[in-house]
């Protein structure tokens, strides 16, 4: 029986470049309290990684919450930051770049 996967992971391109996992997260809990409301953005995520640029980053979500956090960084209009999407799998392997250590 396989066993059941219950995180999502999203591979993001960010403009302007961000290095800080705690400016990145708060700009899609920025994003989700647009899109749908205060509550939406207490969304559980953590950020898995960071490229040495800045310019994308992985994230991990709850499978349940994926839609939600895709079509909230996708549509945000929040000053400062613009997501857009490069990969996203229920498999982590699928959304890196072997030439990158995550």
């Amino acid at each position: 029986m396989p066993l059941a996967k219950s995180s999502h992971y999203i591979r993001l391109h960010l403009s302007p470049a961000g290095r800080d996992p705690l400016s990145v997260r708060k700009s899609i809990q920025d994003a989700l309290a647009q899109s749908f409301g205060a509550t939406s953005a207490g969304t559980y995520l953590d950020i898995l990684w960071i490229s040495d640029d800045g310019e994308e980053c992985v994230i991990r979500v709850d499978r349940s919450d994926t839609a939600r956090v895709l079509a909230a960084a996708m549509a945000s209009s929040a000053p400062g930051q613009m997501f857009t999407l490069v990969k996203e799998s229920s498999f982590l392997p699928a959304v890196t770049n072997l030439s990158e250590p995550l």
